[in-house]
Parts: C-alpha cells; sequence; structure tokens
C-alpha cells in the first residue's frame, strides 16, 4: 500500500504539477497582457479627450478674437474713456448685444474701460465694479463659478492704434466638459473623468461633477500633500499610467493622467483596481477547478492505466510550454485515444484558448477603433484650427499665420504684395429686416463669389462677422485695383431673395501693399484697416488704397 500510495504521489508530481504550473503561468501573462491593454485603452482616451478640451477652448478663443476686433467697439470705447457720456455706453451696449446673438455657448459679455472700470455688459453678467478682481495675469482663460454654475471666463485687451482703450471679459458655458464627463466609453462600470484646478491654498479643487459626488465642482478639494492620488499627479505636470494609486476616495485605481498647460487643469482617465482583475480573478477560478480534476483523475486511474494515459498528458504538457513561453495561443492537438477525462481536459484548453483569442482579438478591435477615433478627433481639430464653420473659408487664425509667412518671404526677396479688408455695406440691416439665416446666406454666397474669383496663390479668409480678407502676394499695383474694381461692381449684382423681395449688397474694400522694409505686419493692417474705414466715411462701395496720411 506504501509503494501504491507513492506511485499515485509520484505520478500526481511528475504530471499535474507541471501542468498547474503551465496554467497559473499562462493566467498570470493573460493578466498582465489584458492590464497592458487596459492602460494603453486609457492612455489613447485621456489624450483624446485632452484634444476635445482644447479644441472647445480654442473655440472661445477665436469668439473673443472676433469680438475683440471689432473696430466699431474699439473707437466706441475710446469715445467713452475721455467723454464718459451715455450714448457711447448705449453703443457699446448694442455691439457686444450684437456679438452675442447667434453664439448659444456664449452666456455673457462685459465691457470694462481702460482703468478696469465696468462700463456695461449683456444680460446675465455677473456685476463687477472693477476688472481687479477678475485679472487673470498668469492665464487669460480660466474656469470660474456664477449662481452656482461653472463657467469658461476669457479676459483680453481691447487696443485702438497700439494702445490700451479697455477689456472684454465673455462667459461661455461648460457643456463641452459637462458632456465630456458624462461620456465614460471605455472606463467599464467604475471608470470616471476627473477635471481639476488648483485653488489659492495649491490643492485639487475639481471643476465638473464626479460620478461619485455630484456635487463636487468647486466644492470637493484634494490635498496636494496627498502625491500618490492621480487628479496631484496631473496638476503637477505628471502624464503617467498609474496603478494601485488611491482616488479621492481612497479606492486602488488604475488610471492615465494628462496635464493641459495651457489652461494649468488636470485631467484624469480611471478605472478601479477591482473591475481590472476581475478578468484575472475568474480565469483563475477555472484553473483551479480543472486541476482539482486532474488530481482526482490521477488517484482513481492510478499508476496500472498510466501508461494509457500519459502520451495525451505528455502532449497536452508540451502545448501548454509551447503557450507559456512562445504565446502562441492556437488549439491544443486533437485526443484520439486516451480516457474520456484527458478529452474533456483538451476540450476545455480549446474553449479557454478561443476565448483567449476573443479576448486579444476583441482588445485589439478596441485598440484600433481608439486609434481612429483619434486620428478622426485630429483631422477635425486641425480642419475646426484653420476654417470658418460657416463660409468654409480660412479663419483668422490661418490667415495670421499665412500672412506673416508673407510677410517674411517678400521681405527677404522683395516681392510686391497686397492686403485687402472688405466689408460688406449695412449687413446689420440685412440682419434686422431679413433675419440672420439670411444673413448667414449672404456671408457663404459673397465667399463663394471671392473664392471662384481669386487665383489659386491667393488666399481668401473671413476674419471677423461680415469682414473678409483677400492676400495677393505676386502682384503690380495698377492690376490689383482694376481686379478689386471688377470684384466690386460684380458684387453688386448678386441678387439675393428673401419673403419674396429681390435686394442687393455691395462693399466697401480697403487696400495696403507691402513696401520694401515693412518688418511688421501690424502695419500693413492698419494701413489697409484705414483704407477701409476712409472708404466707409467716402459713403460705402469703394474701393480705397492706402496713401499716407487719409485723414488729414
Amino acid at each position: 500500500m506504501k509503494l501504491k500510495h507513492l506511485l499515485i504521489a509520484t505520478f500526481i508530481v511528475v504530471t499535474a504539477l507541471p501542468l498547474f504550473i503551465g496554467l497559473y503561468s499562462l493566467n498570470s501573462y493573460t493578466g498582465v497582457q489584458y492590464r497592458e491593454q487596459v492602460k494603453s485603452n486609457l492612455s489613447a482616451i485621456s489624450q483624446i479627450a485632452k484634444l476635445r478640451i482644447l479644441a472647445g477652448v480654442e473655440r472661445a478663443n477665436d469668439n473673443v478674437a472676433q469680438i475683440a476686433s471689432r473696430t466699431q467697439l474699439r473707437r466706441t470705447l475710446a469715445l467713452w474713456n475721455n467723454t464718459q457720456e451715455t450714448p457711447h455706453q448705449a453703443q457699446i451696449t448694442r455691439i457686444i448685444n450684437d456679438a452675442a446673438i447667434d453664439r448659444s455657448y456664449l452666456k455673457s459679455i462685459g465691457v470694462f474701460d481702460s482703468q478696469g472700470q465696468f462700463v456695461t455688459a449683456t444680460n446675465g453678467f455677473e456685476k463687477l465694479d472693477s476688472l481687479a478682481a477678475a485679472q487673470f495675469e498668469d492665464r487669460p482663460i480660466r474656469l470660474e463659478q456664477h449662481n452656482g454654475r461653472v463657467q469658461l471666463s476669457r479676459v483680453a485687451p481691447l487696443l485702438l492704434d497700439g494702445r490700451l482703450v479697455g477689456y472684454v471679459k465673455v462667459n461661455f458655458s461648460t457643456q463641452f466638459l459637462n458632456q465630456l464627463v458624462r461620456d465614460r466609453t471605455g472606463l467599464g462600470q467604475t471608470g470616471e473623468w476627473l477635471i481639476a484646478m488648483q485653488d489659492s491654498n495649491g490643492d485639487a479643487l475639481f471643476a465638473t461633477p464626479l460620478k461619485y459626488d455630484p456635487k463636487a465642482a468647486f466644492a470637493r478639494t484634494v490635498s496636494f500633500t496627498e502625491g500618490t492620488v492621480p487628479i496631484i499627479q496631473a496638476l503637477s505636470g505628471n502624464e503617467l499610467a498609474l496603478e494601485q494609486s488611491p482616488d479621492y476616495r481612497g479606492v486602488p485605481v488604475l488610471a492615465s493622467t494628462r496635464y493641459i498647460e495651457q489652461l494649468g487643469w488636470g485631467l484624469v482617465a480611471k478605472m478601479d483596481e477591482s473591475e481590472v482583475n476581475a478578468m484575472v480573478y475568474a480565469n483563475r477560478t477555472v484553473i483551479y477547478a480543472a486541476e482539482l480534476g486532474i488530481v482526482l483523475m490521477a488517484v482513481i486511474v492510478g499508476i496500472g492505466l498510466s501508461i494509457y494515459i500519459s502520451q495525451p498528458i505528455e502532449n497536452l504538457k508540451s502545448y501548454i510550454e509551447k503557450v507559456t513561453h512562445e504565446g502562441e495561443l492556437s488549439d491544443p492537438p486533437r485526443v484520439t485515444r486516451g480516457w474520456q477525462e484527458v478529452r474533456e481536459l483538451t476540450a476545455h484548453f480549446s474553449y479557454m484558448m478561443r476565448t483567449l483569442r476573443a479576448l486579444n482579438d476583441n482588445l485589439q478591435d478596441k485598440i484600433d477603433e481608439r486609434t481612429a477615433e483619434l486620428t478622426k478627433a485630429n483631422a477635425l481639430l486641425e480642419k475646426t484650427a484653420n476654417q470658418d464653420p460657416l463660409t468654409n473659408l480660412f479663419n483668422r487664425r490661418f490667415f495670421t499665420l499665412r500672412f506673416e509667412q508673407e510677410l517674411d518671404r517678400s521681405s527677404r526677396y522683395g516681392c510686391l504684395f497686397a492686403l485687402v479688408l472688405l466689408d460688406i455695406d449695412y449687413f446689420k440691416q440685412i440682419n434686422d429686416q431679413w433675419g440672420h439665416d439670411m444673413g448667414d446666406e449672404v456671408l457663404k454666397e459673397v465667399a463663394r463669389f471671392l473664392l471662384a474669383s481669386s487665383r489659386s496663390s491667393d488666399l481668401v479668409a473671413r476674419i471677423g462677422g461680415e469682414e473678409f480678407c483677400i492676400l495677393i502676394p505676386e502682384c503690380e499695383q495698377d492690376k490689383v485695383i482694376v481686379y478689386l474694381e471688377r470684384l466690386r461692381c460684380d458684387l453688386t449684382e448678386l441678387n439675393f431673395t428673401a419673403k419674396d423681395t429681390l435686394f442687393t449688397i455691395s462693399a466697401s474694400f480697403g487696400v495696403a501693399f507691402y513696401q520694401p522694409g515693412m518688418d511688421s505686419g501690424k502695419i500693413l493692417l492698419k494701413q489697409a484697416d484705414e483704407a477701409l474705414y476712409d472708404a466707409k466715411r467716402a459713403g460705402r462701395n469703394q474701393v480705397r488704397i492706402y496713401q499716407g496720411e487719409l485723414h488729414a
């Protein structure tokens, strides 16, 4: 009996133990790979979220730039600084109310004079005696709370002829941030987004509601001394994948941190470690059950059947070693002989391998899907950054870049180029009489007309509400004037119909030519703007060339 027990024990040690080790190693390997896939997925979606936030902020910056670029606003504010007369204040109010129309994401606009004193604002703007309490010396754009709601605020200086005439503060809705934190795709059942900034004490102040604390926005903080918490790592400028890190609840999480340097915000995508490890724990139960069956089979069958069943077991053992060392998840060799238990065990392995292959394929599909989404998001961001969404012309940001490049090229090689600013005459009357939808149709038709009438080397851009710009490189002054006169006349022949009424439009043109030695684009822009102003002052529907002191 003792020899039999010894042989049975030897059988178990020789056959079952290596199998158990192989299965356990396979489980450990699969768990590591699964964890790495989850980390990669968190990193990818947190990068996409960072780009989405930057795109929303850039959109706000573009809108503030459009408002700050309104010449009439800056001129009227300069008059207010000198006279403090009520008509000027009323004119400023009308201008900013007009700027806020058709911008649902824009909440309110406030205007302050050159000393930072409050002048006027649109409805819903928080009352500030002066801008001193809201000065953003470090970052001009930030999140703040007003009447229990979080808003995105941007302060921009207003300059006229190179001197400061005042400030504009624009408040935007944070709907794009709320949509981001509510969309937990790819974060499992326990995941969530965290967005925070530093308060006056240097601690992390949450800027949006949390999944486990809906009232956390501008109410809940995490001490900056808790350096292992992911949101603190993000605000420290570290973009990492963290494991077993305690979140704001003290629960261990797997997290990806991002730092948005332009805003000073921290961004975290995280999942509870318990959910990440669930797959590994589930597989471990199956392995232990399979091993128990192997041991029981070894004891019952005994040494007398060891030869009959040893070959299939050895084949299965070799297969496990191949899987363990080479990572090949193919089906185990088919068993045509041996006991039913061996065939069933092999079938279990086949099922497990198919499950593992399916898991790997699903994870790879998710990675490919996230990569495609990231590529699409990058393409959309690039298009949004350079293109006006209404007219599909280049926007002010892209025009500024190309204008600086053309200025540098002309300065280097002595090439002449023309800068044309044109403004649709009485455009506000079109909006007031026919509605903003008709106004948008006029803008789109003028954009199509300008694009069709320009050369492929010219740059046509929309730089304001009804303001367009044409950059004409490699040109002759006389031919440019002839071209613009023809353009002006052709514009008056465009017909528009609103409410069964036919109407036409006209435009005023201001032209400035690059002169050798001119090293600043601001000078040329100012000259073109002066020429445009002179065309309007002379009765509109004219082309005026900058020729020095136009207003002398």
